[in-house]
């Protein structure tokens, strides 16, 4: 996959092609039971190695050359696989994983892939629409009450909840409110 720099959450956004892959075994099997798939996550840094961050390990959904390529199983739907470091986990990550055998027509039997090509490491193409997830933009609004508008025990659980005061923290920015603060005194 591509190196993604300078963050703490990569979003990759990223369709991974692995073509011509041989695996052995009986057609029923490899559908029954699919080979798994092992994901390892490296933090890549500018100077010396690569420093393991974690790995995680998924099940393809397998279409046989048969089978037609339509809902409800295909595209795969995106799901959270947990990742470990050692037998401590280490976050999630969010994917979906599919095994096409290539039939006797070729490869002309498989979806296409269309997309921009980066001539030094092959296909860079985004997610698949049908499995891309669809995101909107939303504003969060954090109302609150002046401390004499509460009563006495509204007082004491917002505390609890809140802290010090309400802060927040959104695509890095800051936000905060003064008079939640003021519950501390």
């Amino acid at each position: 996959s591509q190196v993604l720099n300078e963050t703490l959450c990569p979003t990759w956004d990223q369709l991974l092609v692995f073509d011509n892959v041989e695996l052995y075994g009986e057609a029923h099997e490899m559908r029954d039971d699919p080979p798994i798939i092992v994901i390892e996550i490296y933090d890549q840094d500018t100077v010396g190695k690569a420093d393991f961050m974690g790995r995680t390990f998924a099940k393809p959904v397998v279409k046989m050359s048969d089978e037609q390529y339509c809902p409800p199983r295909f595209p795969p739907q995106l799901e959270y696989y947990q990742i470990y470091r050692g037998n401590a986990t280490a976050g999630d990550l969010l994917a979906a994983f599919e095994l096409l055998q290539i039939g006797p027509g070729g490869k002309s039997d498989l979806p296409p892939i269309d997309g921009p090509t980066d001539l030094e490491r092959g296909p860079i193409l985004p997610v698949p629409l049908g499995i891309r997830p669809v995101l909107s933009r939303y504003r969060v609004e954090v109302n609150c009450c002046p401390c004499g508008a509460l009563p006495r025990g509204r007082r004491t659980s917002l505390r609890a909840l809140g802290g010090t005061g309400s802060r927040g923290s959104i695509r890095g920015g800051r936000a905060g409110n003064q008079a939640a603060a003021s519950l501390k005194k």
